[in-house]
């Protein structure tokens, strides 16, 4: 089975994808593999999460592919596949967690939403250090001062398996 993930990474673009998968898996019920084509300039975390759970409970084997680029809150996603690949021109940006608050706030409010950038800067560090060679604490250096990742770069990390070639 093979399906693209491409656009934002929203509360709507994640669902319609879930659904699509789903359709998928009932389709072809023995399938044992999975390919996700990933361009995305990323989006909401917890949502990217969510997806990257969904993911690793399914039943097959899951195959990643960066075609583009695959920034920010994509990168989970990139991340649930146990087979990882990009293009040669494909790249990767990791970045600090980052959240747009409208309207007045208290002090407990802003407090809130720091704890909870930190919480999620925490499983966004955990998702990359198991799915590379690199530990939580270099991950999240990495994010706290933003980083455009070149498909190499991202391979010598571990971050990808495999470079694949143009045919």
């Amino acid at each position: 089975m093979k399906i693209s993930f491409t656009g934002s990474v929203n509360e709507e673009t994640v669902r319609a994808f879930i659904n699509e998968i789903k359709n998928l898996t009932e389709k072809f019920p023995n399938s044992t593999e999975l390919t996700i084509y990933v361009s995305s300039p990323g989006g909401n975390v917890d949502i990217a999460v969510e997806l990257f759970n969904f993911l690793k409970l399914l039943d097959c084997k899951i195959r990643t592919v960066n075609i583009s680029c695959v920034n920010s809150a994509a990168i989970i996603i990139f991340a649930a596949g146990d087979e990882r690949i990009a293009l040669p021109c494909s790249s990767f940006y990791v970045h600090a967690i980052t959240k747009n608050l409208n309207g007045n706030f208290t002090a407990a409010d802003l407090l809130r939403e720091a704890k909870e950038m930190s919480a999620n800067t925490d499983k966004v560090a955990t998702i990359l250090a198991h799915t590379s060679n690199k530990n939580k604490s270099y991950w999240k250096r990495l994010m706290s001062k933003g980083c455009l990742l070149t498909s190499q770069k991202a391979k010598e990390l571990g971050l990808v398996n495999d470079i694949s070639e143009y045919r």
